[in-house]
């Protein structure tokens, strides 16, 4: 499905930056999410991001490795909890695919 477009103003809103996963772990009360701690770099920090993709990964799969993150987006609450920004992946239609990023790239990183 093709979505609308949008602006290349409203594009440049968005600020995808490659963050390190330091901690996660599945959410109990969920079949699909997963909790991380993710190091954005100096300019944010270490944030909160949700991610529903618990079915097809383990915590074990994703900590210490590198993944792109948009940094901005608007927290969202998730069960009760804040999500301070959004892992991205690919979507075959079955499952998410991840996408690592070197671990040469610096936490932070613009993604452009």
């Amino acid at each position: 499905m093709i979505k609308d477009l949008a602006s290349f103003a409203d594009f440049q809103k968005l600020d995808f930056r490659v963050g390190k996963v330091i901690e996660v772990e599945e959410v109990v009360e969920s079949q699909n999410l997963l909790r991380m701690k993710v190091d954005l770099g100096a300019d944010y920090g270490i944030r909160t991001i949700f991610a529903g993709i618990k079915r097809w990964y383990k915590p074990s799969q994703l900590k210490g490795k590198k993944f792109i993150f948009v940094a901005n987006l608007e927290p969202k609450k998730m069960l009760g909890q804040e999500s301070q920004g959004m892992m991205l992946a690919a979507d075959d239609g079955n499952m998410a695919i991840l996408m690592p990023v070197s671990k040469k790239v610096k936490e932070g990183t613009v993604i452009r």
